[in-house]
């Protein structure tokens, strides 16, 4: 495989390559991430068995933009293999309604997704934890291993699970380092059941679709990107919700705002949502895995199809649904071989590799589609205030 995504000479080669690489990289630092997870094994089980048998413990999963969202997609696998109640609350969130959110009597497990670690509401988080809750541990997971939240690795109440080099991205937006935080968040509590036996063979599928996909579905994805369309909108269901979510901020970021970014749930899109197709629209479906669940997207596929509107609509699956009504189905396989939550971290890779070739096409640096500096990789200008305002004179 190249280390940079194919690129028309129309474009400056120049441009992207560490989004292109880091995009690429994904599997190799899948493998990574898994083999530093096996070797760190038994110190995440010792600090999590130890936490894990308290009782009334809460959980809550956090990090801002897209950190945030890495939560949204494994927050259901934490609550069905580690059965406790289960959030994903954004740091924005925390720091400014701490107690709306979370019980503060009962102990509480802080689960932390950051790239830098340095942001100031991921540190804030955790300080407003320490400080309302009587009882509280934490689990960083992060890419930095100089940022502000690797540091507290010799906490007591803290385990921190740095990932492999590699997975920190240069680049404005998260790519590599969102997926590999994802792989990270699965694996942990999936160690603590009996569906541990079954991890290295779905993080081996998961590698070699990851590969597949990259080598084989690079030129329809650059097809659609070169289409005309300033909106796009992203279904999943379940923890592919999450990544609906993430997908379209990465086209909505790599593009700087030219193309508009909207996710949904297949059932939530009826109620509302649906009346913002266009013929300017690239409506994308992350497809379940899940029998069950794939009745349901089935019936809004029918749905949108009836509809006399010129969108396009682009199909991601993990076997080759026979479905006549998608305009472009990619596939991996004839037979589901992933659990759920390992073919949601696989289905992040489409909107990664619309949004760089879109931005190319608009003109953009996919490293820095922000050139007036709108957005940067790490967020600036935010100030936090004590939880006690100050007096204001008058």
């Amino acid at each position: 495989m190249n280390d940079s995504l194919d690129l028309n000479n129309e474009f400056n080669d120049e441009k992207g390559l560490h989004t292109s690489s880091e995009i690429l990289n994904q599997p190799s630092t899948w493998e990574a991430t898994f083999q530093k997870f096996l070797n760190e094994q038994d110190q995440l089980s010792s600090f999590l068995n130890t936490v894990l048998s308290l009782e009334n413990l809460n959980i809550v999963l956090t990090g801002a933009g897209s950190s945030a969202f890495v939560g949204d997609v494994v927050k259901s696998t934490w609550q069905k293999y580690i059965q406790h109640p289960t959030q994903a609350i954004p740091t924005t969130d925390l720091v400014t309604h701490f107690d709306r959110y979370v019980m503060s009597q009962a102990p509480l497990l802080l689960i932390s997704f950051a790239r830098s670690g340095n942001s100031p509401e991921s540190k804030a988080a955790i300080d407003v934890a320490e400080k309302n809750c009587q009882r509280v541990f934490h689990l960083v997971i992060t890419c930095n291993p100089d940022g502000e939240l690797a540091q507290m690795k010799g906490n007591e109440n803290t385990c921190v699970f740095l990932l492999p080099p590699k997975a920190e991205d240069q680049s404005l937006a998260m790519t590599n380092s969102f997926t590999s935080m994802a792989l990270a968040a699965t694996l942990i509590p999936l160690d603590t059941t009996s569906e541990s036996q079954g991890i290295e063979k779905q993080v081996s599928t998961l590698i070699e679709y990851g590969n597949k996909f990259l080598d084989t579905h690079l030129s329809k994805l650059r097809e659609i990107s070169d289409s005309e369309f300033d909106r796009i909108i992203f279904l999943g269901s379940g923890p592919l919700q999450g990544i609906a979510r993430e997908s379209h901020l990465k086209v909505q970021e790599l593009t700087n705002g030219q193309v508009i970014g909207k996710f949904d749930s297949f059932l939530g899109f009826r109620h509302g949502p649906k009346a913002i197709i266009d013929d300017q629209t690239l409506l994308v479906y992350l497809l379940s895995n899940d029998s069950n669940t794939e009745r349901y997207e089935e019936d809004l596929i029918k749905q949108i199809a009836q509809h006399k509107i010129d969108l396009t609509t682009l199909g991601i699956s993990e076997t080759n649904q026979p479905s006549h009504q998608i305009d472009h189905l990619l596939y991996l396989n004839e037979e589901p071989l992933l659990n759920e939550e390992f073919w949601a971290i696989l289905c992040t890779l489409p909107a990664q590799v619309i949004g760089y070739y879109k931005s190319l096409l608009l003109g953009y640096d996919p490293d820095n589609p922000s050139p007036d500096g709108t957005i940067s990789r790490v967020v600036e200008g935010v100030k936090i205030y004590s939880s006690t305002p100050e007096t204001i004179s008058h």
